[in-house]
């Protein structure tokens, strides 16, 4: 094998890795906020840069350490055409979170199941403005 060709594969080795590493890049969620219904349920409202055609799903909850809720959010594609557009999709839903659950950690998640958007955002107990439950899902 020519000596240039290890140098090749090498090179491709590494765009490979660096590619992987870009597919996960996330986008923080904007408008971001969490607060407690009742003793156990929280309402959470965010909005993330998503596809023309992309719909949240159903939110898991899973509890972690020190009052931590670990929240997913899967999101699929819906419509037969789907453009390559990037809008705002708006969440808003219930998560049935007991007392102990103070603050929580969102990752959104790309149809393909890859990460898409992060953020962190802690449940206000009694805010400036009363906590309302969300009628229905938010639609994009």
């Amino acid at each position: 094998m020519h000596k240039f060709a290890y140098q090749t594969i090498g090179l491709a080795a590494v765009v490979l890795a660096a590619t992987g590493a870009l597919a996960e890049a996330t986008r923080p969620l904007d408008a971001l906020g969490a607060c407690r219904l009742d003793e156990s349920r929280v309402a959470l409202r965010f909005t993330f840069e998503g596809g023309a055609c992309q719909q949240p799903g159903e939110p898991t909850l899973e509890h972690g350490k020190d009052g931590l809720g670990n929240v997913t959010v899967p999101t699929e594609n819906v419509g037969e055409i789907c453009t390559m557009q990037i809008v705002p999709v708006q969440f808003a839903g219930v998560l049935d979170a007991g007392a102990a659950i103070t603050s929580l950690d969102i990752t959104v998640l790309k149809p393909n199941g890859n990460r898409q958007a992060l953020g962190s955002v802690d449940v206000v107990a009694d805010g400036d403005a009363p906590c309302l439950e969300p009628a229905a899902p938010a639609i994009n």
